[in-house]
């Protein structure tokens, strides 16, 4: 559960870490644009000038060399920008593809993770259900229990009483004979066969 949340974070750390490198690219091929168009706006004063100097037939030859010359300048640099902005371009949509990556997998582990918590409460439900039953379990136990030591307890009494009946004939046997012999028994005597049999 944990080492899921942590993946989740991961990834939310990467797709932020894109969207920051589309915003900078994005700024970049702005900045690009406006270069470009300050180049073209170059062009337009290098087209004017070439124009004005048309005028002048003296630095026609001169003004032409320069023109050519910037235009030779200028050319790679154009190319560089091209390429630049389609590569920009590719960017763009490897980001954009990755993007959509992205979110789809946080959207699925999303979905896993919402699958993974209602299994989780399906269980907390199930040992609170089997918590209940095995209470249950443990109040019949100590009900049975109590009613085993009950049980117990009139067993002893029973063997006591049983103990004491069966010593009665021998109680009775040993006052007969004390009677023939003397006749009568006092208290004391009696208590003495008492203990004999206890």
């Amino acid at each position: 559960m944990l080492d899921l949340r942590a993946k989740i974070n991961e990834l939310e750390r990467e797709l932020t870490i894109l969207q920051e490198e589309l915003q900078k690219t994005k700024e970049n091929l702005k900045e690009t644009h406006h270069k470009l168009i300050g180049r073209e706006k170059s062009l337009v004063k290098i087209s004017e000038k070439f124009s004005s100097a048309k005028k002048n037939l003296d630095s026609v030859s001169e003004n032409k060399l320069n023109t050519d010359i910037e235009l030779t300048r200028l050319k790679p640099e154009l190319e560089e920008l091209k390429t630049k902005l389609t590569e920009a371009n590719g960017t763009i949509s490897k980001l954009e593809s990755e993007l959509k990556f992205t979110t789809e997998k946080a959207s699925e582990m999303e979905q896993t993770l919402k699958f993974k918590e209602k299994a989780i409460e399906n269980h907390k439900d199930d040992l609170e259900r089997r918590k209940k039953e095995i209470d249950k379990i443990n109040e019949v136990v100590k009900l049975n229990q109590k009613e085993t030591d009950e049980l117990i307890e009139k067993i002893k009494t029973l063997e006591a009483k049983l103990s004491e009946i069966k010593a009665t004939p021998k109680v009775l046997k040993r006052i007969k004979e004390m009677m023939l012999i003397k006749g009568f028994l006092s208290d004391r005597e009696l208590d003495k066969i008492y203990a004999e049999f206890d």
